[in-house]
């Protein structure tokens, strides 16, 4: 097994997307950065002084060759990952990322493992894990309603609610080992009616607590979406008719399509290879009306706008544009959801012109065979799986931990109201206060923290 990277290194990682942009961004961290910054900065590069600011100024990436860059200063430990963080931002050119990226490892700065921020966040104390795995909820949410619901995570709703039950909870266990040390007759100074407010307390804590985890649960089939869309008579239709099977109307009349239409598809029934793949359960492809043309009737134009409140709910776009048609135009993802390109009618004489295909960024796949549509789209998912999948896991691990110090709380204010023995119900309110340590992290192994931030994109 390769050694664990150390988490006393300088990281880096690009925090914009790959391509050209106007600007990009690479965002570093490490202990003691800024003073060990003039050692790694590039040539012409404006230093950091210690202080939370931002310096403008040049690089030199060619002999004679300069480039604006500001250089963001966070000083650590009031940085969002408890270290000193630098940020250049310079204009968005791949050759000069290239560049500085190819410096800084020449310098000894790392490249970060994934989730690698975060983690260097909650090792060090800036968020608890249950703001940590709000991080990569939000990162992967796919409509708005997710991304609320964990914006409320990591602003820390939860982590209040569970600092109450666990202030209640301690309370109420010092209260009955307090009584422990009591000789027997002498115990009269507890106050049993205190030990009960306190239990109620921490009951009502963690229920609240359960509640906002609650609004953050995944979709509750899991099911991949595909969306289809593309202009009217494009040959949408036909291909979710002939991959699902569903009996629809297919007509060359633009506008037959006028609600959204679901069907499931297994796209990789049947093989031995997939059988532990997280996409061989069936997928649901969703036909929306025709985009861009325009609407046939006011029914029409309604359904296309019932159909755009559903758009958030696709994790992958198909683009399809008619390959025999000499005036065929793309139409573009509603979201930003991953999208690949499909050429209809394919099976007729080409037409489209290159042209269609000018806006396309190099890293858009471009698919002319119905039967290579699965594993091109399970290729631009690949990121999103490995983010379900933790997000999956983080579900059940807060379910576990949730009726773990549910029902240990139950079982100590049953042992209490029967005045059962002290030394049990003590030991019940330690295995509640135990189960809530280990949901914000306190005794969460490393092998766990190591499956979470897997999940995490290298920025974050």
């Amino acid at each position: 097994m390769a050694p664990r990277a150390s988490r006393r290194d300088c990281i880096l990682a690009s925090a914009t997307p790959v391509g050209a942009a106007e600007r990009a961004v690479l965002r570093l961290s490490g202990p003691d950065l800024l003073s060990r910054a003039t050692e790694f900065l590039p040539s012409f590069c404006p230093h950091p002084r210690g202080l939370r600011e931002v310096r403008e100024g040049k690089l030199e990436f060619a002999p004679g060759c300069m480039s604006p860059v500001a250089l963001f200063v966070f000083p650590g430990p009031h940085s969002a990952t408890g270290e000193d963080v630098l940020e250049l931002h310079y204009p968005g050119s791949p050759a000069l990322t290239e560049m500085l990226l190819e410096h800084f490892f020449t310098q000894g700065v790392r490249l970060a493992e994934p989730g690698e921020f975060t983690r260097r966040a909650f090792l060090n104390g800036r968020l608890d894990l249950t703001q940590a795995e709000a991080v990569l909820g939000l990162v992967g949410s796919r409509n708005a309603q997710e991304a609320e619901a964990a914006k409320s995570v990591l602003s820390g709703r939860l982590a209040t609610g569970l600092t109450s039950a666990r202030e209640a909870l301690s309370d109420a266990l010092v209260q009955v080992e307090a009584a422990l040390d009591f000789e027997e007759g002498d115990s009269q100074d507890i106050q049993t009616i205190e030990i009960d407010a306190l239990l109620d307390s921490a009951a009502a804590s963690l229920s609240q607590s359960k509640r906002v985890e609650s609004q953050r649960r995944l979709r509750h089939d899991g099911a991949w979406r595909i969306g289809l869309i593309g202009a009217p008579n494009a040959g949408k239709s036909t291909l979710f008719s002939k991959l699902t099977g569903a009996p629809i109307l297919i007509s060359s009349e633009a506008g037959t399509t006028r609600d959204r239409i679901e069907a499931s598809w297994p796209p990789f029934s049947g093989s031995p290879a997939e059988s532990t793949s997280p996409f061989n359960e069936p997928w649901v492809l969703c036909d929306f009306p025709g985009l861009g043309g325009d609407a046939v009737d006011e029914r029409d134009a309604a359904a296309r706008a019932r159909a755009t409140h559903d758009f958030d709910e696709i994790d992958a776009w198909w683009c399809v544009v008619d390959a025999s048609d000499p005036e065929a135009q793309l139409v573009h993802p509603p979201t930003d959801a991953p999208h690949l390109v499909y050429c209809a009618k394919s099976d007729l004489p080409r037409s489209i012109p290159e042209s269609a295909f000018s806006q396309l960024v190099p890293q858009t796949q471009v698919v002319w065979h119905a039967p290579d549509l699965a594993l091109a789209t399970r290729c631009i998912l690949d990121s999103a799986s490995r983010s379900r999948a933790a997000l999956l896991a983080v579900g059940e691990r807060y379910q576990q931990a949730f009726a773990d110090s549910i029902d240990a709380l139950k079982q100590a204010k049953q042992l209490h109201l029967q005045e059962g023995p002290q030394e049990l119900i003590a030991e019940e309110l330690r295995a509640a206060l135990a189960a809530i340590g280990a949901l914000v992290g306190e005794l969460t192994p490393e092998d766990l923290l190591d499956r979470l931030f897997a999940g995490f994109c290298l920025g974050k």
